[in-house]
């Protein structure tokens, strides 16, 4: 929701909340496999660190492969840049050089 807009982070901190909310009451092993992936998706896309290891654990847990796949690359570039370089500029944060020539490359994640 806001796609390219501030907006769409906005709610981010009350997502992750709500997602660890239920996975620490066991509530994430009462949903079945293809559906449990949107309860860890708000990890999976905080720029917390903690949140981004407990959504590779979880989405390994389950054996969510393909997730757990695009979890291990977002948390490599929030342990690299402690953020998502993409979100800069929606955000009005400044880039550093090392952000800028990632984003450049043909490897950069843009959201």
């Amino acid at each position: 929701m806001f796609r390219g807009e501030a907006t769409s982070f906005s709610t981010e901190q009350q997502a992750v909340a709500i997602s660890k909310y239920a996975i620490d009451r066991g509530m994430d092993t009462k949903i079945p496999a293809q559906r449990v992936a949107f309860l860890y998706m708000p990890l999976m896309h905080s720029e917390n660190l903690d949140d981004q290891g407990r959504a590779v654990e979880s989405f390994q847990k389950v054996g969510l492969e393909d997730n757990l796949r695009f979890a291990q690359h977002h948390l490599g570039i929030v342990e690299r840049f402690g953020r998502f370089p993409h979100r800069n500029q929606i955000l009005g944060r400044q880039s550093t050089p090392e952000e800028l020539k990632y984003l450049a490359s043909d490897k950069a994640f843009t959201g």
